[in-house]
């Protein structure tokens, strides 16, 4: 049932990595425009595009912000009793600048996250039980129901 207001205050960001090719560019115009067809609708109350990187440290201070999200994400997943691998990797990279190696979470091209009054009840993409849920699968879950499922809607405070 799709309501005309998204009920109390929904809003969602599209995070993207900064350095895509051409064809996932593409894909994250058409996702952004879907995104704000749900705004237009009322089934968003907002949304808004963050670029993050492809890869981040897992140590040190540089790149907190994509760490956090990764933690908030992580607490989702496992209160929800899904999997954010093989979406979110860590990976052992080497620096052609420093010579170290180090390990580093990779962040997937696209990801979505959906709030409701400031608590994270979405994130795609994520694996549960050999299937997987795409960022296209939630909107469209999004745009058929204007809600989400009540199995992957466990709230987690941001607070």
């Amino acid at each position: 049932m799709s309501s005309s207001t998204a009920p109390g205050g929904r809003r969602a960001t599209l995070f993207v990595r900064s350095d895509l090719p051409s064809p996932s560019q593409k894909r994250c115009t058409a996702i952004e425009r879907e995104l704000q067809e749900l705004v237009c609708r009322g089934v968003l109350d907002d949304v808004e595009t963050v670029e993050w990187e492809k890869r981040v440290p897992l140590q040190g201070s540089g790149n907190g912000t994509e760490r956090g999200l990764y933690n908030e994400f992580a607490d989702w997943a496992r209160e929800a009793g899904v999997c954010l691998a093989p979406f979110f990797d860590t990976r052992l990279c080497y620096s052609s600048t420093t010579g170290e190696k180090r390990r580093e979470l990779v962040m997937p091209a696209v990801c979505l996250a959906v709030y409701e009054d400031g608590d994270l009840v979405q994130v795609a993409p994520f694996a549960d039980a050999g299937r997987t849920e795409s960022v296209e699968e939630c909107i469209t879950e999004l745009a058929e129901t204007g809600t989400l499922p009540e199995t992957y809607s466990t709230p987690v405070s941001t607070v």
